[in-house]
């Protein structure tokens, strides 16, 4: 965590490693071995150049109620934030919420990998007890361990092509240079594919100090901190690096032995020389030392893994950073680029505006940027999701509709790119040299219980004298017939279970199963009363018109995740004013509104397009959810 004048963002001693069933964060149900294990951080005062505090363990109490969780997304970016708010967050002052919620957009806006992190986020507490006496912030984040030859392999299949990840995969040894146990924080692991992207575990608790101790409504780069208080958005940016595997855990006795974590492979006190101690100073490096990204913390009682700062009097301290050990007050703390320098080194990849290391305090000069010209791959950078429902023809798909567009991963920024289409499919489709995907003029013909169209999407570099592609990206189409059909994705010849996959149910009662599919689906079913069943990735459930699912002909979602499923209906031409759940007593829903209410065990979503309200058993749409869901208006897209 970061740390101020008066006080640490962060700090980990012997005592700070607890298992779950000790006050901590619940561990992910499912996690491998040592998935029990939380890492807590606390920010004390520093008075005088002493470290001051209590041990935060007192239960907190309060009646208030929670705000809804909030689901954080940025277009273009795979990463979301799921922030689970305590019920102490009802009493916390405006901007709260909103820089809590601006620091999860910050980084879905410098990081694309695939992942939700589900963040458990306290006013003045954190996961229900106090906060240490002074603290600004805190967290307590599950670990996961990994065998070092896993940890490498999996760094290397998720390494992006910048010179950051090529440096540091390169620096590191085809055996543990240190005798001990690696380990991962959650989201970590979900981001190198150790454990499920979209899990729904709770990752870490986060906390954070009362509204005196703060400015609010700052940004990453701009924005006043009024003297005496401290940069929030530095605070909760600090504190949500940490949750993302930024801790150095320099051999603390973790799970019955010597603990190390991928940070600490980057950990040197002289070129070739690696640091696996807090009392030896050192500095954070990418390439085997030659170069000194910034200098860590020293200070007993305050985090390994911060930079050293300016009021503790260590060697080369790191100035005004979010990442600082010990904050400034008064001042603007951005993350800078060796911050996201860290995150990069660590399995997390960086987005192409996200800025590149430079020299660090000591003078050292930045690695040579090295990236190949080839893009690494293709990724889906908007689906054109209020056009999908006009895609679904009676037996098909409608020709020239636009489906998607395809935008290249890696390869010089700058370049220019064209697109390629392969797969037994490519004679159904048309891409621009923007990545426009669209159906060609005759549309896409289904079959009876779904056919299924392999297509694969190429992206070129042709700036340079000889072209380089990018390897192909899978995507799959299902395409039902006119009659009622049973399709069962996973189980199709062709299909790529982890690519997104676009689902036309085209007529009839459907019945879609995408159980086994990882990556994105898109469920399209049509008329008719269709049951769909989504896949463990993200699920979007399209809409173009009410009359596709009604109280006579009602669609039925079997799994509906609150965490990450969505129902679009920004199909629907019309404008809704509001969404909000309805009471259990309620027997109508007003104009213009998406409605929700849970009955009989089950969940039902009502949608009113008209200009007066009508009744519950005459509604214009509805679709069943099964389930008592606790849904938010975050669960839909509306225009």
């Amino acid at each position: 965590m970061i740390n101020m004048h008066k006080g640490l963002f962060d700090s980990l001693d012997g005592s700070d490693w607890q298992p779950a069933d000790q006050g901590a964060a619940p561990a992910p149900s499912g996690a491998p071995d040592g998935g029990d294990i939380v890492a807590v951080g606390d920010l004390g005062l520093i008075q005088g150049g002493i470290q001051s505090g209590g041990s935060g363990t007192a239960t907190v109490t309060t009646t208030a109620t929670a705000p809804s969780p909030t689901l954080v997304t940025t277009a273009g970016s795979g990463l979301e934030f799921n922030l689970v708010w305590d019920s102490s967050v009802a009493s916390a002052p405006a901007g709260f919420m909103t820089d809590v919620v601006a620091a999860a957009q910050y980084y879905e806006s410098m990081i694309t990998t695939t992942a939700v992190v589900n963040l458990d986020v306290g006013y003045d507490e954190i996961g229900g007890s106090s906060l240490s006496s002074g603290a600004l912030g805190e967290s307590e984040t599950n670990l996961t361990s990994i065998s070092y030859a896993t940890l490498v392999s999996d760094l290397k299949a998720h390494a992006s092509t910048d010179s950051t990840d090529a440096s540091f995969l390169a620096s590191l040894p085809a055996s543990a240079p240190v005798s001990g146990n690696f380990w991962l924080t959650t989201a970590q692991a979900k981001a190198l594919g150790v454990i499920s992207a979209t899990s729904t575990s709770v990752d870490a608790s986060i906390g954070f100090g009362v509204s005196s101790e703060f400015t609010f409504g700052d940004t990453n780069s701009s924005g006043t901190v009024a003297a005496g208080t401290y940069d929030f958005f530095a605070t909760v940016t600090h504190e949500m690096s940490e949750t993302m595997g930024r801790l150095l855990l320099v051999g603390e006795s973790i799970g019955g032995g010597a603990g190390y974590s991928v940070f600490d492979l980057a950990h040197y006190s002289a070129a070739g020389t690696r640091d696996f101690t807090q009392s030896t100073a050192g500095y954070f490096s990418v390439n085997g030392g030659t170069t000194n990204l910034g200098t860590f913390n020293t200070v007993s009682g305050g985090d390994a893994g911060d930079w050293a700062s300016a009021s503790t009097g260590q060697a080369n301290p790191v100035l005004d950073d979010s990442f600082d050990a010990y904050a400034t007050p008064g001042a603007l703390e951005p993350v800078s680029a060796n911050d996201l320098a860290t995150l990069d080194a660590i399995g997390w990849t960086l987005s192409s505006t996200a800025p590149l290391p430079s020299g660090g305090s000591s003078g050292g000069t930045t690695p040579p940027v090295t990236a190949p010209a080839a893009p690494t791959g293709v990724a889906i950078a908007s689906v054109a999701t209020s056009s999908l429902s006009t895609l679904a023809g009676t037996g098909g798909m409608v020709g020239s509709k636009t489906v998607a567009t395809f935008t290249e991963v890696g390869g010089v920024a700058g370049d220019k790119f064209s697109y390629t289409l392969g797969g037994a499919g490519a004679s159904d489709f048309t891409i621009s040299s923007a990545g426009v995907l669209s159906t060609v003029k005759n549309g896409v013909s289904g079959s009876t219980n779904g056919k299924a169209v392999e297509l694969t999407v190429t992206a070129n570099d042709v700036t340079t004298s000889a072209t380089s592609s990018s390897p192909a990206q899978a995507v799959n189409f299902v395409v039902g017939g006119s009659s009622a059909d049973t399709i069962n994705i996973s189980s199709m010849s062709g299909i790529v279970a982890a690519a997104p996959t676009f689902i036309f149910g085209s007529g009839g009662n459907d019945k879609i199963v995408g159980t086994g599919m990882t990556g994105t689906l898109y469920f399209e079913g049509g008329a008719g009363a269709d049951s769909m069943t989504g896949g463990s990735g993200t699920n979007y459930y399209e809409y173009g018109a009410t009359t596709e699912s009604t109280p006579s002909a009602m669609d039925i979602i079997t799994n509906f995740n609150v965490s990450v499923d969505r129902i679009d209906m920004t199909g629907i031409s019309s404008k809704f004013t509001s969404v909000v759940a309805l009471a259990a007593n309620a027997t109508s829903i007003a104009a213009g509104t998406i409605d929700w209410v849970v009955s009989g065990g089950n969940t039902f979503v009502y949608a009113n397009n008209t200009t007066k309200s009508e009744t519950l058993s005459a509604a214009t749409m509805k679709v069943e959810l099964q389930g008592s869901l606790a849904l938010t208006s975050a669960n839909f897209l509306h225009n």
